[in-house]
């Protein structure tokens, strides 16, 4: 089948999903420029830009969005970094090898409910496994992990970290044993130890595969609203509030509508234009060579 003869199969699809996102995205818009409560919805009004004006002003809404930067870049670059250090060990023969590879499907596969509710249980103060090990370790006080506003997201970002590193680990390996091996070859008979081997030849190989792992991690923890939920749900002293869970809290506790639909048009557009930039400052010399 050739390529003409497939894009009759994909082309509907896409457009099919295109007309479905441009209307949905129509319909959120136009919330955002109305004043929509549940409370009262015969009582809908036209406000233009008053929401995003709202959301600009708005401390709490403000105080999320950093939240929910700090949250996803921290993540996201510490599962790259330790994701990359498990694929590096996981790159050599040893006893056990497709063993560990097997469990490391176990968070994956987890649910981010089960997780958090896992994860709630072993930060409890009295019962904890995490406090149980530190006392181990010399600490003689236990630690309100969820409890405290000073850590309480350090704390989410520990759950997040250990189910999703797996998933970069594995999508990394993928793309280190496609590589050609000539390249490593070549450096080792050249002279070059092992640890320039690595990190002048191989890891510039791996930069487009970890750009788009990195990217994935990224758009999935800016949406992350499980873990905070069920583990924090915004708390301590609002704490571990991020921008999705304000404009949940918007939406079906303070039941206003076009807020909530304004926190979320706003998040999605910031975090389109933070990728774009982000993959327009890795890969300058192919977005010119398209342009």
């Amino acid at each position: 089948m050739n390529q003409d003869a497939t894009r009759y199969f994909y082309q509907p699809v896409l457009i099919f999903l295109g007309a479905v996102s441009l209307v949905l995205t129509a319909y959120v818009t136009w919330l955002t420029l109305n004043d929509l409560s549940l409370m009262k919805p015969q009582a809908q009004k036209f406000v233009g830009l008053d929401n995003y004006w709202r959301l600009l002003t708005d401390a709490r809404g403000l105080g999320a969005l950093w939240r929910t930067a700090l949250f996803t870049i921290a993540v996201t670059t510490i599962e790259i970094l330790l994701g990359l250090a498990i694929v590096l060990y996981l790159d050599r023969e040893f006893k056990g090898r497709r063993l560990v590879r097997a469990l490391l499907l176990v968070p994956i596969i987890m649910t981010p409910v089960v997780v958090g509710l896992t994860w709630r249980f072993m930060f409890d103060p009295s019962t904890g496994m995490v406090n149980y090990v530190l006392s181990l370790l010399g600490q003689d006080r236990p630690m309100d992990w969820l409890g405290n506003p000073a850590i309480a997201l350090f704390a989410v970002m520990i759950a997040d970290i250990w189910q999703w590193t797996p998933f970069v680990a594995l999508l990394t390996l993928a793309a280190l044993e496609a590589l050609p091996t000539d390249p490593l070859d070549a450096a080792r008979v050249d002279g070059a130890k092992e640890w320039q081997v690595t990190f002048y030849v191989l890891l510039p190989m791996l930069k487009r595969a970890l750009l788009i792992v990195a990217l994935i991690r990224a758009i999935d923890s800016v949406k992350a609203f499980d873990l905070f939920y069920i583990m924090t749900r915004g708390g301590p002293a609002l704490s571990t509030e991020t921008l999705n869970l304000y404009g949940y809290i918007a939406a079906f506790t303070n039941f206003d509508v076009s807020y909530a639909m304004t926190i979320a048009l706003v998040l999605t557009v910031v975090t389109n234009i933070a990728l774009l930039a982000v993959y327009g400052v890795m890969f300058p010399a192919r977005n010119e060579a398209r342009a």
